[in-house]
């Protein structure tokens, strides 16, 4: 009985090569998840942030980024009062002179350095700019806020025209008086 008929079938082992196809299969899927691990980490992240960093410079540079990031402070804030202007108003109306002291706000010391340097000129081109400006239009929150936006652009642009840095945060008035 024991002893096994030739014209049986023997029996194969039937899981051998089964097994070894089983096994190489998934180690090229733990191969092939890890390559697509590093790639993200190693290649796509280190993309992401090279054009993270692009869109930073093109921002400085006055164009807009694809996707906005908030901007971190670069240092505090520095106030830098200028004289007083005193301007006839030309344009017609009950008010004649405008008495206004302003404070240019940056967090660069080098623009503070560029106000003192071109004063005569940014002095030249804010009274041009303020004598030009309605009462009426000046009276109203809306109208100050839209001479600060202006008297801003004004200074940022005569740095920028000089070679200077131009990073004017801000204009604030710290005296506004109309007669």
């Amino acid at each position: 009985m024991a002893e096994k008929k030739k014209d049986e079938p023997q029996e194969k082992p039937s899981g051998g090569k089964m097994k070894w196809i089983i096994l190489i299969l998934l180690l090229l899927v733990l191969l092939g998840g890890g390559a697509g691990v590093a790639y993200y980490f190693l290649i796509y992240k280190a993309a992401d942030q090279t054009e993270v960093a692009a869109d930073a410079v093109d921002a400085e540079e006055g164009a807009a980024p694809v996707a906005a990031t908030p901007a971190q402070p670069q240092g505090p804030l520095i106030y830098h009062e200028l004289e007083p202007f005193t301007v006839n108003i030309t344009t017609p109306g009950p008010v004649r002179f405008l008495r206004l002291q302003m404070t240019v706000v940056t967090r660069d010391e080098g623009v503070v350095a560029a106000v003192d340097k071109h004063m005569p000129m940014i002095r030249n081109d804010l009274l041009a700019l303020l004598a030009t400006q309605e009462s009426s239009v000046m009276n109203t929150p809306e109208g100050k806020d839209a001479l600060r936006e202006q008297l801003k652009q004004t200074v940022s642009g005569i740095l920028t025209r000089m070679g200077a840095p131009s990073g004017v945060t801000d204009i604030l008035f710290t005296d506004f008086v109309m007669q």
